[in-house]
């Protein structure tokens, strides 16, 4: 996650969860970081900033195409 200059949130773990192609992986690796993504947002906001996109990209073309 950025704010326009620089990286402010990252994670990378092991997944907790098997999974049986790299697309589902990816879903649920973005499933795992909307919670903590939709968290800051309501945190930014608090602290008084506007926050005017809310965007999660994807690099797999598989799951680019299911979206």
């Amino acid at each position: 996650m950025t704010l326009g200059r620089g990286c402010v949130l990252n994670r990378s773990r092991k997944q907790k969860l098997n999974t049986r192609s790299s697309t589902e992986a990816e879903l649920v690796g973005a499933d795992d970081m909307s919670q903590l993504i939709f968290w800051t947002k309501l945190f930014m906001e608090a602290q008084g900033y506007e926050i005017k996109h809310n965007v999660v990209y994807q690099d797999n073309k598989s799951i680019v195409l299911l979206l």
